[in-house]
């Protein structure tokens, strides 16, 4: 059924959300390169257990394997350059749907009337919750219009690497299985990761009062992956990709009960919009 696929896709968005969330402390107390290496290697540390404690398989094979590393190059981008732009980059990074579907459908996905219907609400409603006020600060400054326009292109380039990265993932991961595509696009991340720190001369080294949250951050991180790849390996994948993109929602609902952050009444009609899209999209008829 794809309401199951949408179900574990509304999983992933919980998981990220509540991990982006806890993210922008932990770039607090370090740089963004640190971050997300130490969110990477967290996340394959877990993985590799969860893998064992399960008795999961790890295939090893080159079949797909290129389309493995190009989908771990951009995830691992996506994801650096995420964080870079955190406080704004939520609601248009959540977009990446708008260009996953359609290549899903180039590669076969056949989504009716209803799940474009459903796909128009969330964008919509991403789009409108992407509207922050003019007064609106991050903890520590005040966006100008032209801080908010560097973030803003940073984000959509997020967005299309997402995309791109998570359409590659769909020609994989039957081959490789979830866990294992998970595992493959840690160690690319990784390895990507030491190269630049590497090349730069630089040593990724954390603050030390920021280690529990990057632990935090990449169970998050892990559980969110690992959660839209078994979405992609249900029926109607497709479902997944579109119902993950909440996770915007939980992080702006978490900063506004915890941070007492301001929301303004246009980003509520788009967090209704994203609500009622995806509602529609996990009971979608099969």
């Amino acid at each position: 059924m794809g309401g199951n696929s949408a179900l574990w896709g509304a999983s992933s968005a919980i998981a990220w959300g509540v991990g982006d969330f806890s993210a922008r402390f932990s770039g607090e107390r370090s740089v963004v390169a640190t971050t997300t290496f130490w969110m990477i290697v967290v996340s394959f540390a877990f993985t590799l257990v969860y893998a064992l404690v399960l008795d999961i398989p790890i295939i090893l094979s080159l079949n797909g394997s290129l389309y493995l590393i190009c989908a771990g190059i951009g995830i691992t981008a996506a994801t650096g350059i995420f964080y870079e732009a955190l406080t704004r980059a939520s609601p248009i990074v959540a977009s990446y749907p708008a260009i996953a579907l359609p290549i899903s459908v180039a590669l076969g996905a056949r989504p009716g009337l209803w799940e474009w219907g459903a796909m128009g609400l969330t964008l919509i409603g991403v789009l409108i919750a992407s509207q922050h006020s003019s007064d609106q600060t991050n903890s520590k400054q005040q966006f100008s219009k032209q801080i908010a326009r560097r973030t803003s292109i940073l984000a959509f380039l997020a967005a299309v690497l997402f995309a791109l990265s998570i359409a590659s993932l769909d020609l994989v991961i039957d081959s490789y299985g979830p866990t294992t595509t998970l595992l493959g696009v840690r160690v690319v991340g990784i390895i990507s990761f030491l190269g630049l720190f590497i090349y730069q001369k630089k040593s990724p080294k954390a603050s030390i009062n920021a280690w529990w949250l990057l632990v935090l951050v990449g169970l998050l991180d892990t559980g969110g992956h690992l959660f839209l790849y078994i979405g992609l390996d249900s029926d109607h994948g497709e479902y997944a990709i579109v119902a993950s993109s909440a996770y915007t929602v939980v992080t702006v609902l978490l900063a506004r009960f915890f941070l007492r952050e301001s929301v303004t009444g246009k980003q509520w009609i788009g967090i209704a919009l994203v609500v009622a899209g995806l509602t529609s999209l996990t009971i979608i008829p099969s």
